[in-house]
């Protein structure tokens, strides 16, 4: 079908499926713009997962299509072009990334970002690791002050070990570098001889190091930084923290199997929406109020 490789074939495109509009996101195999508009994508990811789940959240009873397609850059070419009006019926919804603090972020209808720098930074948190906690443990709620005192702990401890370094990578990110592995994000999570996950304090050092040696000149912040930790962390890293949290707290229960990642993520989406919709995330209620306040399709 030719019809997919202009924009008003892309326009068009909710017509043929029956749908409100389409929904590009990031994750999975990533494509060119041209195998976009050729009609390419993935048909399951992580990001579809949780933007699904917002949508749901936020446009229940309406129909959706989603649609990955690996790159955020091809999803921000999209969100341009929804921007200066070529296209229609189209939604980009991406990650937040440093996308703030270096002034690319896309302001249009229809064009939506995450509050943190990515969907896991939205995600993974201490309300909702422990609403997963207390699903999978079957655990009462109200007889576990010590888990959910324990999660609190364990992100204020996160923020304050992270926030120097967090601070680092936002401001190389102005020079297109930055500090973290991140192919790697499990290199900065050590675990104990308890199987308790910590921050591996020694790679934050080496990284910091390696970041010096690969700039040579001066590194100056170009705009004024405010930082959180717990939203500006690159998202892998954190939840890789989240999801070592969640198993070592299942893991005190005996006979209780490690639940692999993907599993974990989908069971913190799903906890996610539901604290959202609750009232339970009342700042990134907040920040999605404003974002699908902009989503007219």
């Amino acid at each position: 079908m030719t019809f997919r490789r202009t924009n008003a074939g892309l326009s068009n495109l909710y017509l043929f499926l029956n749908a409100e509009a389409v929904v590009f996101v990031e994750g999975g195999q990533s494509f060119t713009r041209e195998d976009i508009d050729n009609g390419l994508y993935n048909k399951s990811s992580s990001d579809i997962r949780f933007w699904q789940a917002l949508f749901n959240a936020y446009r229940p009873g309406k129909n959706y299509q989603f649609r990955s397609v690996g790159s955020k850059e091809v999803v921000k070419s999209i969100a341009a072009d929804i921007q200066a009006g070529r296209i229609s019926r189209v939604i980009a919804a991406m990650d937040r990334d440093f996308d703030h603090i270096n002034a690319r972020l896309i302001s249009s209808e229809n064009v939506v970002y995450t509050k943190g720098y990515s969907w896991e930074n939205d995600s993974w948190n201490e309300v909702t690791i422990f609403e997963a906690f207390c699903t999978l443990s079957g655990s009462c709620k109200n007889n576990a002050d010590n888990e959910k005192s324990y999660l609190e702990q364990s992100f204020a401890k996160f923020s304050s070990c992270l926030h120097g370094s967090v601070r680092i990578d936002a401001i190389l990110s102005q020079y297109d570098n930055s500090l973290f592995d991140r192919k790697k994000p499990n290199r900065y999570i050590t675990i104990s001889g308890s199987g308790e996950p910590k921050i591996n304090v020694s790679q934050l050092r080496a990284s910091i190091g390696e970041a010096r040696t690969r700039n040579a000149r001066p590194i100056i912040r170009k705009t004024n930084l405010i930082i959180n930790a717990l939203d500006d962390c690159y998202g892998h890293l954190l939840a890789e923290f989240g999801y070592r949290l969640l198993t070592f707290l299942l893991g005190i229960f005996e006979g209780l199997p490690k639940m692999p990642k993907e599993f974990a993520a989908g069971m913190v989406v799903e906890k996610f929406e539901r604290a959202l919709s609750g009232g339970l995330l009342p700042e990134l209620k907040q920040h999605y109020d404003i974002e699908f306040a902009r989503v007219s399709a």
